[in-house]
């Protein structure tokens, strides 16, 4: 066994949780982690570690691991999020922990094939020779419990799935306003134009636009990457080819899209379109 792995950036930030994180920070992380939604399982595992000692309860992480996965914009949790069948949904998630280079592999299965029940856990493999703390188990669990929730509603016709933009996330946390949520409303719209080109849209020199992007935590070129994955994302489902999505959504081939998706999320763009 090897000590190398990941673990899903939400289920870390959740353990992680404190009143320290400003809506503008949470808005970094997501687009932070569109691009790359992992973490070490060294810090997940230590997260987990420090909810032992502050005795933090079922409610508490449960709490924090449905707060968190309000802000996850990364393409897997999209895709699977935006299912409306349960058993489709779980192919996924397995799909999913099958691909990612993760220190824990989880399947997962469902008692009945639909209906919106409660998914079971069959088996959790510890691929690292750390072990695997109970809060690390049971936020891991709560990410599944509380995604299956929503694609039980959308099951069931209370909502209505679909692929959320940075825009609805700045919305979602109230900074609408802020410089970075003004260059993803230009990425968001216009595609993956030069980063100069978004500074003379938004009505300010480039230098001064990276300045005050700086200050809330992030860079153009990182929005304009969140913002290309999750528009080549949205189009997973359509009948474009995928090397069509990928030229029209700026990669220079379906290859370097393939190699984005992959760090995004440890899935290609076709293992995404064939469980979606």
């Amino acid at each position: 066994m090897a000590n190398s792995g990941e673990a899903y950036h939400t289920v870390v930030h959740a353990l992680e949780a404190s009143s320290g994180w400003t809506p503008q920070a949470r808005f970094a992380s997501a687009v932070t982690h569109v691009i790359h939604g992992h973490l070490p399982y060294a810090r997940y595992h230590a997260a987990g570690r420090v909810r032992i000692k502050s005795r933090s309860g079922v409610g508490v992480i449960e709490r924090l691991v449905q707060d968190w996965l309000t802000s996850d914009l990364n393409p897997a949790v999209q895709i699977f999020r935006s299912h409306s069948q349960t058993a489709n949904a779980l192919r996924c998630y397995n799909a999913y922990n099958a691909s990612a280079n993760l220190a824990i592999r989880t399947t997962a299965a469902s008692q009945v094939p639909s209906g919106g029940s409660k998914p079971i856990i069959q088996r959790r493999e510890l691929l690292s020779t750390r072990d695997d703390p109970e809060p690390c188990r049971l936020g891991s669990m709560l990410v599944l419990q509380t995604v299956m929730d929503i694609v039980a509603r959308n099951e069931n016709g209370i909502s209505t799935p679909r692929i959320l933009s940075l825009p609805d996330l700045a919305i979602h946390l109230g900074v609408a306003r802020s410089a970075s949520a003004e260059v993803a409303v230009v990425f968001d719209a216009e595609g993956y134009v030069p980063v100069g080109e978004a500074a003379r849209l938004i009505g300010c020199h480039q230098r001064t636009m990276e300045r005050r992007l700086r200050e809330e935590g992030l860079t153009a070129e990182a929005i304009r990457t969140a913002t290309r994955l999750i528009r080549a994302t949205k189009r997973i489902r359509s009948s474009d080819s995928l090397t069509t999505i990928a030229l029209e959504e700026g990669f220079s081939d379906q290859a370097q899209m393939s190699r984005a998706f992959r760090l995004s999320s440890g899935m290609t763009p076709s293992l995404l379109r064939a469980i979606s």
